[in-house]
């Protein structure tokens, strides 16, 4: 985890970065448009690309240790390149003759060539992290991003790009990274030949992970979509910024946290065995509660100061939804980074659709039945319900099939923390004057005070031990320098 700590921080850089600079140079309804566009393309990647990637994540530790990493790699690059190829020529010519302007036709354009263009790269990150080269990976991961980033705030400034300005610097930011990795790749595969019989196999496990993802995204994004037909494009904008604030903030301790575990969970249990895997697998559980819960409740606490990041436009709803989507983020995440790995490390990837199919359904139609109502409220309430049932449903699910651990100790103590937390930041005698700065400085050093003194008197999640490994083994660094 201490390892991927480069990718997280840039991670936080451009997410918060991004909403904060993109909701004032771009206007509530630019930005409305360059959210849809963001989510379209993710999904487009996520349903044409992610099963190679996901193949090459479950599958790197096994082709190492039957001696086929060549082959491996070979044949994921080979398909990589085809897909992606062909992806474009397709994406390029569907765009041409969609019914729409043509600003949005160039958005729509330079963000289908991105999404075409990250799939060799990514080919490459998961083989990196597969093969446990966190150096290498976090350092070019947050090139790309910080690259990426950079690029596409000055074309926004220095040319009239506008929302289509994030996507070009997506592109220039992936081919400097790419013509860095793919040198260094193509040395690991040379002598290998391209495995059509595997091909098989990778489709067969990568595909359901895919329509998994797709419904998921749908799940989480469609809303973007039915308020833009209900409502405008100005209150898109506006959910979007708040969400995003709200979601990106938990979703990127998951993402660095599952970074870590996921490929060790592989190979544990392709080296060890079941037994070992679960005990891995239950602490794994217990430490994303530990790290996730109060986050979401400390963001919660300081949403008004925190909406102050958001652009003028965009700022009140944001402030407004915060608080509700923090919790939404936890739900999701641990459907997304724990109970989903017991489908992919039980070999029942087909099943992972399945399991996303009806929570997606209701929020659809929780949607249609509530903005009306609510406004863009509406869309929090739908996200909250639909994702609470979701994760009753997957659970279930996924026990059928994987003896999936889950870390009702480590929840109850942290919930423990969490509620002493937010009783003793709310008792606070704060002005309604004060600097919203300095309010969150003080709530949350008061806040993570009161959290890590009760999860340490409790021992939520084995945090004693956690702790005392890591002084373990800093003093061990320390006496060797």
């Amino acid at each position: 985890m201490m390892g991927y700590i480069p990718v997280n921080l840039a991670n936080l850089i451009v997410s918060f970065g991004g909403l904060v600079i993109l909701t004032r140079l771009l206007d509530d309804a630019q930005f409305g448009r360059y959210a849809l566009v963001m989510v379209s393309i993710q999904m487009v990647h996520t349903l044409l690309f992610t099963w190679m990637e996901a193949a090459m994540e479950r599958y790197h530790a096994r082709a190492v240790r039957e001696g086929q990493l060549e082959n491996l790699l070979k044949t994921l690059y080979t398909l990589g390149a085809i897909f992606s190829t062909l992806g474009l020529v397709l994406f390029l010519t569907i765009v041409y003759f969609l019914p729409i302007g043509q600003d949005m036709k160039t958005v729509l354009s330079f963000a289908l060539a991105s999404t075409c263009l990250q799939t060799t790269m990514r080919m490459g990150f998961e083989a990196h992290k597969a093969a446990d080269r966190v150096t290498r990976y976090s350092t070019l991961y947050s090139a790309q991003l910080m690259l990426s980033f950079t690029i596409g705030i000055l074309l926004i400034l220095l040319t009239p790009l506008r929302e289509a300005g994030p996507f070009v610097g997506l592109i220039i930011g992936n081919a400097i990274v790419l013509l860095i990795d793919l040198p260094f790749m193509i040395k690991r595969m040379k002598g290998g030949s391209f495995q059509k019989k595997e091909t098989k196999n990778f489709v067969l496990y990568g595909l359901p992970i895919c329509f998994s993802l797709v419904l998921e995204s749908a799940l989480s994004s469609s809303d973007r979509f039915i308020i833009a037909y209900l409502l405008t494009d100005a209150d898109v904008g506006q959910y979007s910024a708040g969400y995003g604030l709200a979601n990106r903030a938990i979703d990127v301790i998951f993402i660095w946290i599952g970074l870590a575990v996921t490929p060790h969970l592989v190979r544990t249990l392709e080296g060890s065995g079941l037994k070992e895997c679960l005990k891995e697998l239950k602490s794994y559980g217990a430490i994303l509660l530990l790290v996730t819960m109060p986050a979401a409740a400390g963001l919660g606490l300081v949403a008004q100061p925190m909406s102050l990041l958001l652009g003028p436009d965009v700022r009140e709803v944001g402030g407004q939804i915060i608080p509700w989507i923090v919790g939404a983020g936890v739900i999701n995440g641990m459907i997304s980074y724990y109970i989903q790995r017991a489908f992919m490390l039980g070999g029942k990837t087909i099943m992972l659709p399945v399991a996303m199919i009806s929570p997606m359904i209701l929020n659809i139609i929780l949607n249609f039945a509530l903005l009306p109502k609510f406004g863009i409220m509406g869309a929090v309430y739908a996200t909250l319900i639909s994702y609470g049932f979701g994760v009753v449903i997957a659970f279930l699910m996924a026990r059928r099939y994987f003896p999936l651990p889950l870390p009702w100790e480590a929840f109850l103590k942290c919930s423990l923390g969490c509620a002493a937390m937010a009783a003793g930041v709310l008792a606070l005698p704060l002005s309604e004057q004060i600097n919203p700065v300095l309010e969150v400085v003080i709530k949350g050093g008061v806040g993570a005070s009161i959290y890590c003194t009760i999860v340490y008197m409790t021992n939520a999640a084995d945090c004693r031990s956690i702790i005392r490994d890591m002084t373990s083994r800093f003093s061990r660094k320390t006496v060797e320098v």
